[in-house]
């Protein structure tokens, strides 16, 4: 094998390093992102810039046809190659399973396709005259369903080979034209439909470069055969994560279908636009979640201590990540938002801004507890969990849609995910006892992250926003040091930040 990092080697320091480099691979389209996002609002209009969100949340809810395989295909492979399993049976599994995610994402494609057809008309309140336009291009979104569970495959993959270095040098180019190539195609096509055929021919793209990186980390992978039995292991522990597919997108999306639905087209885009921005924090909370997933899968059985440390280690590396960035957000959405838009939206999407990046750090923190729940074997627990929220969410989330408008929804989807975010890192403390001391050592910093994003969905004046805005992270950061750090750890970042000034030294003239 041509990996150089297996997974049974990776260490909580791994985590920083794959964090790292899975960042670098996301950080360049969001910037493209930022800066194109009020040119397409433009160049669409309010109405199709709505329809366009929410087409990008069916693409993101499509993962529900995918009967929980993609994740289990990275459990099991960073599983057998951490236990020195078969490198040709570890091949036939990435085969079968890359290619029946395949079939599924076609069978996938064809049942959205249907209800698009249903959806556009009869459940949307949309202009005539844009209907056909929005059937067509989502039908074209429907026809990469197949590409979309198959990239997912391969990553799967490239994560259990710990690959991150890879992938993000390969992807960043790709996911920058996923903004890019909608700008170009309305500088000469006024549709959605050619908005839709840049991002096929984008995913088109991404799915080449992935195959080619996985063939190269694994050489077996050519000779592979399929082999349907060995899906049984991954159907069985799939199943539950199948469920939990299944109530995720409706938990994170269903909101802006409400109020599509109750509301109007137009409302949503000034719901989704500030989601839109907060949901690109999740390059962060995907990079930490990302790394530690199959570092968790390689662990946890033989190694309890490195687990309990990985575990920590991911906690306080997901809120030193995000939190400075949903504060800072939280703080400056007002001023954030007349500088990126314009006033109206300002006013319209202020307050929903703030609520959403409260419910973006809780949820970031319950990725990991998310996380650590399928590797352990036990993804019944999540899917449990979402089926009983789901129960009490959507009534909840259709009242306070019909009564509060887009407020109520935002404010609605925050609890739920400070709510999550408790029972589920309850749940895994539960599960593996030894748990609990690496929580307890990180849980002053967390709770005073909270404290602080609670306090920035008030209005304050600039001459107290701008000194909170440095003071508050300052202090985080020294609790971080003097309450969570332990003297190991301690010692490694006075090694690295003397490592980082004495290279700076060096690039200076003389």
């Amino acid at each position: 094998m041509t990996s150089s990092v297996r997974p049974g080697a990776v260490k909580p320091r791994h985590i920083l390093s794959n964090t790292g480099w899975n960042i670098l691979g996301r950080v360049a389209p969001v910037f493209v992102a930022l800066l194109v996002t009020p040119k397409l609002i433009h160049l669409m209009g309010l109405s199709r810039w709505g329809l366009f969100t929410i087409a990008l949340s069916l693409v993101g809810s499509f993962g529900i046809f995918d009967l929980g395989l993609g994740r289990a295909l990275t459990r099991a492979i960073a599983d057998g190659v951490s236990n020195d399993a078969d490198e040709k049976q570890i091949a036939d599994l990435s085969l079968t399973g890359t290619v029946t995610l395949g079939i599924i994402g076609f069978i996938g494609g064809l049942i959205a396709a249907v209800a698009v057809q249903i959806w556009v008309s009869h459940g949307l309140k949309i202009p005539e005259e844009l209907k056909w336009e929005t059937r067509l291009s989502l039908w074209v979104l429907c026809a990469t369903g197949p590409l979309l569970l198959i990239n997912a495959a391969m990553w799967g993959i490239m994560s259990a080979y710990q690959a991150f270095r890879t992938v993000s040098l390969v992807s960043v180019p790709i996911s920058v034209m996923y903004y890019l190539g909608p700008l170009i195609m309305l500088l000469f096509w006024n549709s959605l439909i050619g908005v839709m055929l840049s991002l096929a021919v984008c995913r088109l793209w991404m799915t080449v470069a992935y195959l080619r990186i996985c063939l190269n980390l694994m050489p077996a992978l050519r000779t592979a055969r399929i082999r349907p039995v060995l899906l049984k292991p991954l159907l069985r522990i799939g199943g539950w994560m199948t469920i939990s597919n299944l109530a995720y997108p409706i938990l994170i999306y269903f909101d802006r279908f409400v109020i599509a639905s109750v509301v109007s087209v137009a409302a949503t885009a000034f719901y989704t636009t500030p989601l839109d921005v907060v949901s690109r924090f999740a390059i962060l909370t995907n990079a930490v979640a990302g790394s530690a997933f199959p570092a968790f899968s390689s662990s946890w059985r033989n190694n309890i201590p490195e687990t309990v440390e990985l575990f920590r280690t991911s906690l306080l590396v997901m809120t030193a990540l995000m939190f400075p960035v949903c504060f800072w957000s939280a703080l400056f959405s007002h001023a954030f938002l007349v500088f990126w838009i314009d006033p109206l939206f300002a006013v319209n999407s202020t307050l929903i801004m703030k609520l959403l990046c409260l419910g973006v750090f809780a949820g970031a923190l319950d990725t990991i507890c998310a996380g650590f729940l399928d590797a352990i074997g036990r993804p019944d627990t999540s899917a449990r969990l979402s089926l009983g929220e789901l129960c009490v969410y959507l009534p909840i989330l259709f009242l306070c849609v019909k009564n509060f408008g887009i407020v109520g929804a935002a404010a609605v989807w925050a609890l739920r995910c400070l709510i999550d975010v408790n029972i589920r890192m309850a749940i895994c403390l539960t599960l593996y006892k030894p748990l609990r001391q690496g929580v307890i050592s990180a849980l002053p910093v967390i709770a005073a992250a909270f404290l602080c994003m609670g306090a920035a969905l008030f209005n304050f004046p600039m001459l107290i926003t701008l000194p909170a805005a440095l003071i508050v992270p300052l202090l985080l950061c020294a609790l971080l040091w003097c309450a969570c750090m332990n003297t190991h750890e301690r010692k490694a970042f006075k090694a690295v930040l003397a490592r980082l000034t004495a290279r700076v030294s060096r690039s200076r003239p003389a």
